[in-house]
């Protein structure tokens, strides 16, 4: 994906297009829909800074019937994803960052980052209508 703001929508509809055959939900869809999309928007903004030169890599794995797996990378250095707060928390509820963070968490199954903090592999797993999010 190209790092700019307006190519984060298309990109989010290739992966959903992608992620069909695992047979996901409605609720799912729209969970990984949100996630996604903050991770594209992360990539293109915070690490490869909206450089023209820089593209996001985008990798979609369906297991069908079973899982989709999105990994997210850019070309910075990377952040310390334990370090980000809470941002529910009250001292921390004006302060900027890390709400997307909290949200892709609130969103799909699993969120693991590489060591250098510049690769997020969103993970959501095909549950059966009616069951709830997964705990991990």
């Amino acid at each position: 994906m190209a790092s700019r703001r307006e190519a984060v929508a298309p990109t989010v509809e290739r992966v959903l297009a992608a992620a069909v055959a695992a047979g996901l939900s409605g609720e799912q869809r729209d969970n990984l829909a949100v996630a996604v999309a903050e991770a594209l928007s992360n990539a293109a903004v915070h690490g490869n800074r909206l450089h023209p030169r820089h593209a996001v890599r985008v990798i979609v794995e369906v297991t069908p019937r079973e899982c989709v797996v999105v990994e997210v990378a850019d070309v910075g250095p990377g952040f310390d994803s334990t370090q980000v707060g809470d941002p529910t928390h009250p001292a921390r509820v004006l302060m900027p960052g890390g709400r997307g963070i909290f949200l892709m968490r609130q969103l799909v199954d699993r969120v693991e980052y590489n060591e250098a903090g510049n690769r997020v592999r969103l993970t959501v797993d095909r549950r059966p209508r009616g069951s709830g999010k997964a705990t991990a």
